[in-house]
């Protein structure tokens, strides 16, 4: 009669690593949709805020009146404590800088703790003179550095810079740059040109209507 020894054979450290190795695998591919869903939350997040800053900046023109009696637009906030900062001349004391969001009781920075940046064309944010109908404005939207335009004469501009904070790419460099020209388009990777910047303007027509409508132009 045969007696069978029964021996209980455990995993090899080979086996185990490849064991490993997949699990790792999996975690892996679980966790980039996981990481694309989360920053598509953010990037959808922080373009609904810069929508809601912007009907805030013609809701600040509904509501404030120049010396004229004209409307204008708020100045940004260049000392950050969230307040627009102006001259005694009416002027703003920097026409580029941070959103005054305490001044329009909204958020300061974007989903990804990065301040909000604000531009206005200098004559639509004077509290001693009101903008009109006929008020020049410079601000120029192209679709990328040295491209085609989006939109010329823009009143007022609004900017996150997204989850790379101040990228290094000609596109993002022209939105940081402090001129009147600035970069909008679809995120991108393009190595040496990554674009995750956001923008947002106020269109005069727009303004334009609702002052109207509201009976403050012209």
């Amino acid at each position: 009669m045969k007696i069978f020894a029964h021996t209980n054979r455990g995993f090899s450290l080979v086996e185990m690593a490849v064991v490993l190795v997949i699990v790792g695998l999996l975690i892996a591919g679980l966790a980039l949709p996981l990481t694309a869903q989360i920053d598509m939350k953010h990037y959808n997040e922080t373009q609904k805020e810069l929508s809601d800053l912007r009907e805030a900046l013609i809701g600040y023109a509904l509501s404030n009146t120049a010396l004229d009696g004209k409307p204008h637009l708020p100045c940004p906030d260049t000392d950050l404590d969230g307040f627009e900062n102006r001259e005694a001349t009416g002027l703003c004391t920097n026409i580029e800088s941070d959103v005054p969001w305490a001044t329009l009781g909204l958020g300061q920075s974007d989903n990804w703790s990065n301040a909000y940046r604000y531009r206005v064309t200098s004559a639509f944010a004077n509290s001693t003179t009101g903008f009109t109908l006929s008020t020049p404005r410079d601000i120029l939207i192209l679709e990328k550095a040295g491209g085609n335009m989006l939109a010329s004469n823009v009143p007022a501009v609004l900017l996150s810079k997204g989850k790379n904070g101040f990228g290094a790419g000609a596109d993002e460099q022209e939105n940081s740059d402090g001129d009147a020209i600035f970069v909008s388009h679809t995120p991108t990777n393009v190595a040496g040109n990554e674009f995750d910047d956001l923008v947002v303007w106020v269109p005069a027509a727009v303004l334009f209507n609702r002052m109207v409508t509201a009976g403050k132009l012209p």
